[in-house]
Parts: structure tokens; sequence; C-alpha cells
């Protein structure tokens, strides 16, 4: 059977746990000081999951034990045009995009292209 790298078979809930633990301090420690400093509440973010382009408005700012870097918001792509709203951690967004340019995202059902061949 083949699995995805996304997803990690485990034999028991602890070691589930385990595992959450390790990719949580693997994403705090990847995270870099522009990620905390500017993606939060009220901002707009880019991130790429899955091969898509994600567009995504942050809403709240988790400060919960164990939610430490997440923050939820709504999330926008071509696979879900009308977003859908969950957590994210801050580590794999690339870069913070003004109001303007989300909407000109959304104007586009957020198929964005470089303009290169």
């Amino acid at each position: 059977m083949r699995l995805s790298p996304e997803f990690t078979p485990v034999d028991s809930w602890e070691e589930a746990e385990e595992i959450m633990d390790r990719q949580r301090t693997d994403a705090a420690q990847a995270t870099l000081n522009w990620q905390w400093e500017l993606i939060n509440p009220g901002t707009f973010a880019i991130r790429i999951a899955s091969e898509l382009l994600i567009f995504s408005e942050i809403l709240e700012d988790y400060n919960e034990v164990g939610m430490q870097g997440f923050v939820f918001g709504k999330h926008y792509s071509v696979a879900c045009p009308h977003g859908e709203m969950g957590d994210a951690h801050r580590s794999p967004f690339l870069a913070v995009i003004t109001e303007e340019m989300f909407e000109a995202a959304r104007n586009l059902a957020w198929v964005v292209t470089t303009g290169y061949e």
C-alpha cells in the first residue's frame, strides 16, 4: 500500500502524540522572525500545500498550549474557491500580501500565473 507522506500510520495514541509533538517542535524551529511578526490577525498571506497556491486571510492567533505558532483563518485556492476555515502553522507561509493582491487573486478565481513561459 502506498501512503501519502502527509499521513503516518501509528500503533497507538501515544505514538501519534509523540509524532505530533515532534512535528510542532520542528515547525516552531522552522518559523522565521518575519513569520512571527507579520502573520497575524488581519493579514493576508500565501503558502503552497499539496502543490496548490493557498491564499489565507488570517483571522485569529492561537495562544493555547500546544497551538503556539498556529493561526486560524479562511484559506482559498483553485480547489476551494469559496474558502475553507481552518488552522495553519506560520512556518510554511511564503509571504504576506496586501488586501488588494488578495482581492485581485479572488477576482481571478485564485488562478495566478507568473507571466513567464
